[in-house]
């Protein structure tokens, strides 16, 4: 009788293992479950920067908008423009501060 307990328990045992094996490891068990939280934090916080440029971009083209002279400063800085009263002078040589 007491073999027979040890058996039954065993198959129990073999059982439950077989069952547990597939949730820890197998697609959607714990091991993924971790992963995918992981990705969610990754995501939440790369959701938070996407959010602070869109506010920035949204901020500069407002400015563009209804600022001339924001408009103005980043035609200078960045196309090179100059107003028409300005003269332009250009220095060669390796002795020009930059």
């Amino acid at each position: 009788m007491e073999g027979r307990v040890k058996i039954v328990c065993g198959g129990f045992a073999l059982v439950l293992i077989l069952l547990l094996v597939p949730l820890v490891f197998m697609r959607w068990g714990f091991l993924d479950l971790k992963e995918r939280q992981k990705e969610l934090v990754d995501r939440q916080a790369m959701n938070v920067t996407i959010a602070q440029e869109n506010r920035q971009l949204g901020e500069e083209i407002r400015r563009l908008k209804n600022d001339p002279a924001y408009l103005e400063y980043i035609a200078r800085k960045e196309l090179g423009m100059v107003a028409k009263d300005e003269i332009v002078v250009k220095f060669h040589g390796k002795d020009v501060a930059q």
